[in-house]
C-alpha cells in the first residue's frame, strides 16, 4: 500500500575515555587556547538542541552530524567540540560522549556551519495508522509492511538499492529520510538486501532500537528465510545444509570479468564461513523453488552458494544468466524477531507465481507461536 510522503548505519560501540571533561571548564588558560583555535562566529546564538528519547545513547559527534546534516564537514564539528565551543548542559564533552534524554547541546553560530534543520522541526507523523504495530502507508514506490514505535518494516522491490551509491542515487534509505523529514530520529536500516533482491527490510526509529536490532542480527537473534527460483532440478527432497568458505575473486593486473564483482569459493581455511539451508518446495521441468534459511550474512551469500552447486537464481545476471524482462527471483520472505514474525509474499507473477495454499503453509510454519505481520 502506498501514500503521499511528507517528502548502513553502522554505529560504533566504543565508549568515552574517563577524564575530567564532564564539568564546565573555567580555566582562563584553556579558554584562551580554545579561543585561538576557534573560527569566527557569526549570526545570533542558536537555541540549544535538546536530546529526544529517540536520540538518547548517541555519541555527541553522531548527534550533531544527524542534526546539522551532511553539508556540515565532520572536521568542523570535531574542531568546535574539541575546542570547547560545544557545551552539553554547560560542560565540555569529548566527541564520543554518549548523550542522555533531555540534555541540552549548545552549538556556536559559526560561519560555514549551517543551522540545524531538525533543531526546531516538529516530529513528522507518516500518514496511516502507524502506531503499536498497525499497518502504515509509505511514499509512492516504497511500501511499508509494518510500523511500530521502534521500527518500520519495508517491502523493498527488486531494482531499488538499500543504500545509494556512486552509480545509484535512489535508495530505500533516502526515501525513508525524505518520508520522515523532521522526525527526531530518521529511520536507519539495520541490514541490507542486494539491489535486485526483493523483500523485507527493517529500519530503526530510535538509536536504542538501532542498537537492539543490530545486536540481534549480529548474534543470530533474527531468523531469516528467503524464497528463490533456481535453474534446473534441485537434487533430492530433503533440506540440504550448504557450508562454504567465500572470498572475493582477486583478478590479476589488466584482467577483467565483464565489470562484475564476484565472490567465489576460497581454498581450505581461507575466506569467510557461510552457512545456509535449502529445501525444495516446488518443481518445474527446468526450475525449482527453494526455501532458504540464512545462518550467516555474507555478501551475495545465497546467490553464490546456489551458483556453486550448479543452480543459480533465475535471472541473476552476475552468478547465472539474466532473463530479459524478468527480475531476479530471490525474495526475503520472513524475518522472525523475538516479539513477532514479519511475512511478505513475493510479488512474482506468471509461471513463477506461488500458490496461495503454499504461502499459507509457509506463513504458519515460519511464524510458529509468534504474532505475525
Amino acid at each position: 500500500m502506498t501514500a503521499t510522503p511528507p517528502s548502513s548505519g553502522q554505529h560504533s560501540d566504543s565508549t568515552r575515555a574517563p577524564g575530567k571533561t564532564d564539568t564546565p571548564d573555567t580555566s582562563e588558560g584553556l579558554a584562551g587556547a580554545a579561543q585561538a583555535e576557534r573560527p569566527a562566529a557569526s549570526g545570533p546564538a542558536r537555541a540549544p538542541l535538546v536530546v529526544t528519547p529517540e536520540e538518547a545513547g548517541q555519541k555527541l559527534l553522531q548527534f550533531l552530524q544527524r542534526r546539522l546534516g551532511r553539508e556540515v564537514p565532520g572536521s568542523a564539528l570535531l574542531r568546535v567540540i574539541r575546542t570547547g565551543q560545544v557545551r552539553v548542559d554547560g560542560g565540555r564533552k569529548k566527541p564520543f560522549f554518549r548523550l542522555a534524554v533531555g540534555q541540552e547541546v549548545r552549538v556556536p553560530p559559526l560561519s560555514g556551519i549551517a543551522e540545524p534543520a531538525a533543531a526546531q522541526a516538529e516530529p513528522a507523523t507518516p500518514q496511516g495508522t502507524g502506531q503499536n504495530g498497525a499497518e502504515a502507508a509509505a511514499a509512492p514506490g516504497l511500501d511499508l509492511l509494518l510500523e511500530t514505535p521502534g521500527y518500520v518494516a519495508v517491502r523493498k522491490p527488486a531494482g531499488l538499492c538499500s543504500h545509494a551509491g556512486t552509480r545509484h542515487k535512489d535508495s530505500v534509505a533516502d526515501r525513508l529520510k525524505a518520508m520522515y523529514a523532521g522526525a527526531p530520529f530518521a529511520p536507519v536500516l539495520t541490514h541490507r538486501l542486494d539491489k535486485d533482491t526483493s523483500g523485507i527490510l527493517l529500519a530503526a526509529k530510535s538509536y536504542a532500537e538501532l542498537r537492539r536490532l543490530n545486536d540481534l542480527f549480529a548474534t543470530g537473534g533474527v531468523s531469516k528465510t528467503y524464497l528463490a527460483w533456481v535453474d534446473g532440478a534441485w537434487p533430492g527432497a530433503e533440506p540440504q545444509l550448504m557450508e562454504d568458505r567465500l572470498d572475493r575473486l582477486e583478478l590479476a593486473a589488466g584482467e577483467a570479468l565483464k565489470g562484475r564483482k564476484k565472490i567465489l569459493e576460497a581454498q581450505e581455511g581461507q575466506g569467510k564461513f557461510a552457512k545456509a539451508e535449502a529445501r525444495p518446495l516446488l518443481r518445474k521441468r527446468q526450475a525449482t523453488l527453494l526455501q532458504v534459511r540464512l545462518f550467516t550474512g555474507r555478501t551475495h551469500q545465497i546467490r553464490v552458494q546456489l551458483s556453486l552447486r550448479g543452480h543459480p537464481v533465475i535471472s541473476d545476471a552476475v552468478y547465472g544468466r539474466k532473463v530479459r524482462g524478468l527480475p531476479m527471483l530471490l525474495h526475503a520472505l520472513c524475518l522472525r524477531l523475538p516479539e513477532r514474525a514479519l511475512f511478505a509474499p513475493p510479488p512474482w507473477t506468471g509461471p513463477f507465481a506461488l500458490p496461495q495454499g503454499l504461502l499459507r503453509e509457509l506463513q504458519a510454519a515460519l511464524a510458529g507461536d509468534s504474532p505475525i505481520a
